[in-house]
């Protein structure tokens, strides 16, 4: 017997299951909401003739990347170049009729009627005024590119007829910065704000995960689907985030501080009820608990003590009172 005694005590410290485990912490936890979302554009806009013309000379295409103020499109206006033409010539003459009348009535002040140069200054005025609205349709026949951003479509060729107002030309998109728009659910709305952290994981760049703060709700619920449509602005630094991609986005929507919470491992869940386990004299012990805030990485659960030891078995089966030794 006495020979078996320190096999006994052997098979005893063998069968006991060594797991790592943590003592309850105090820190801010928040509650997270995980919704689907897409990206949108910062701005985007199609571009179409202001005034109606011929198509001249096209200096972008498909994706290219243009500078606030490029030229993209010239439009070719017949009529206002015989316009340009006319209007300088007035502007010309009534410029040589006003100085002769000056000169004139410098040499002979009762030969020439105030009236009279008060009539070819008006004409002067009125010939200016045509040309400069001349040049300016000539200037609305040129489409410049109103922003910085990338050519993300172009519906038309040199030499085609653009009608003022007519069919988009081209199509100019700034993704420098991106809109996370995210349909909010109805009972979560109440906790929603300008500020809150927003993280977006992005499944077409491997589970990229980037982050964002909330910027801004639109105000009013969607009738049909009940939820309020939120944005959140991403900045597209690398430009590896496109418009139109999709995005499972987690919002801080509720933060508890100085919270007791403990790793996630810590916490089993049999069907709706939640325990852990405390390591008391050698073994775990199952004890009921009611957790609160859960992101992920850690849960809160009030009713710990500052000095429990909680196991954490994470996936590994555990029982009632089974001999553990921690690691």
């Amino acid at each position: 017997m006495k020979h078996l005694l320190p096999l006994l005590l052997m098979a005893s410290s063998a069968a006991a299951l060594e797991l790592p485990a943590t003592k309850p912490q105090k820190g801010t936890i928040h509650r997270w909401i995980s919704l689907p979302g897409n990206f949108a554009a910062w701005q985007q806009v199609d571009l179409k003739a202001r005034v109606a013309g011929y198509i001249e000379k096209i200096a972008v295409d498909k994706g290219d990347v243009v500078t606030a103020g490029q030229q993209l499109i010239g439009i070719e206006v017949p009529e206002l170049k015989a316009d340009l033409i006319g209007h300088n010539a007035e502007v010309a003459a009534a410029e040589v009729e006003v100085k002769r009348l000056h000169e004139a009535r410098a040499k002979s002040p009762d030969l020439i009627l105030p009236q009279a140069v008060d009539d070819a200054e008006a004409k002067l005025a009125i010939a200016k005024a045509g040309l400069e609205r001349t040049n300016a349709l000539i200037d609305l026949a040129q489409i410049k590119a109103p922003f910085a951003g990338t050519i993300t479509d172009r519906r038309v060729d040199p030499g085609a007829f653009a009608a003022a107002g007519g069919d988009t030309l081209l199509q100019l998109t700034d993704a420098s910065t991106l809109r996370l728009q995210v349909p909010v659910i109805e009972v979560e709305t109440v906790y929603l704000k300008p500020g809150l952290q927003v993280e977006a994981k992005v499944d077409a760049l491997a589970g990229s995960i980037v982050i964002g703060t909330l910027s801004r709700l639109t105000g009013v619920l969607d009738p049909a689907t009940r939820t309020l449509l939120i944005e959140a602005d991403i900045k597209n630094t690398d430009g590896k985030l496109r418009p139109g991609m999709f995005a499972t986005a987690r919002i801080a929507v509720e933060q508890h501080e100085d919270a007791t919470i403990i790793p996630i491992a810590g916490l089993v869940q049999e069907k709706a009820n939640s325990f852990v386990f405390k390591h008391i004299d050698g073994k775990a012990v199952k004890t009921a608990v009611k957790p609160g805030f859960n992101d992920g990485v850690n849960v809160e659960v009030p009713e710990l003590k500052a000095n429990d030891v909680i196991l954490l078995p994470g996936s590994t089966p555990l029982t009632d009172k089974q001999d553990v030794t921690v690691k």
